[in-house]
């Protein structure tokens, strides 16, 4: 009986920080494997922190931003539209030209991929 209610309820206002190490996470489907807590029950709740970003800032990345910059620059009318609803959102498009070969070659390594 014991069993089941923790199963149900948990332990309330019970944290505990784990180590990535203690997880198992199978990068195709998404899914994080938890261990068992101190008690021998399972955790009914997850919090995740992840802190995204790059430390130091990569050269290719820096160059890339530079060159959208020009790129826009170079044919402003051509690539912002913009849209204004009653006076309350606005809306900008930015057109494909900006992400030329260039760009995209130098922000290849960076983009995430898709696991099917």
């Amino acid at each position: 009986m014991m069993w089941d209610a923790a199963i149900a309820f948990g332990i309330p206002g019970t944290w505990v920080d784990l180590n990535v190490a203690d997880l198992d996470v199978f990068l195709e489907t998404g899914e994080v494997t938890l261990p068992v807590n101190v008690m021998g029950w399972t955790f009914t709740e997850l919090e995740i922190v992840y802190t995204a970003g790059l430390d130091p800032f990569p050269d290719a990345v820096k160059v890339a931003c530079a060159q959208l910059v020009k790129n826009a620059q170079a044919t402003p009318a051509l690539n912002v539209k913009r849209n204004v609803l009653p006076d309350r959102l606005q809306l900008m498009y930015f057109s494909d030209s900006l992400l030329d070969e260039t760009v995209q070659s130098l922000l290849a390594p960076y983009v995430a991929q898709k696991v099917g």
